[in-house]
């Protein structure tokens, strides 16, 4: 308690350190009489993106995102402008990301999804088939699920080679 009396008063004083460059280590995140400190002097964009890295990118936060923020250097942030700047960045990229998969999808990109999609059905069926196989040896074929994957891998190939021209252009 006493050390956050004693940082409180060296920001208040004249020849404290700007608030971004006071030491994470120096503080009690936990304090948020202490945060709201920090957070009142600095602007308001900074003073949001600390608040942001307290509450979803510090490691003790409750709201935690899961993902420490590192610097260039592998390592945490060590001060408040550090925090700052790599909760900044995360937050950019994080939001950049959600409006990439937000966007609509071009009609070759959807017809890859699909092909994609299509070619992890047909490698499961062969799989099983080739369990199958290898459970039953030559007996297989006779089996009835032998005719079910058959019949769903013929299905899964003749989409394949209807797709083909869509994925890959008709000059192929």
């Amino acid at each position: 308690m006493m050390r956050a009396i004693l940082l409180f008063l060296v920001l208040l004083g004249g020849c404290a350190p700007g608030a971004r460059d006071i030491a994470l280590s120096d503080l009690n995140l936990s304090d948020m009489q202490q945060i709201q400190s920090i957070r009142n002097q600095l602007g308001p964009q900074d003073g949001r993106a600390f608040a942001n890295y307290i509450v979803r990118h510090h490691v003790a936060s409750v709201n935690y995102c899961g993902r420490p923020l590192l610097g260039a250097h592998g390592k945490p942030p060590e001060t408040v402008g550090e925090a700052i700047d790599l909760a900044m960045r995360r937050d950019a990229l994080e939001l950049g990301a959600a409006l990439a998969a937000s966007a609509p999808k071009h009609p070759r990109q959807l017809a890859r999804d699909e092909w994609d999609s299509l070619i992890r059905d047909r490698d499961i069926k062969v799989d099983a088939r080739a369990r199958l196989h290898d459970q039953f040896g030559d007996k297989a074929s006779r089996r009835p699920e032998w005719a079910s994957l058959e019949a769903q891998l013929s299905e899964i190939d003749r989409k394949l080679v209807a797709m083909k021209p869509v994925v890959f252009g008709a000059d192929r």
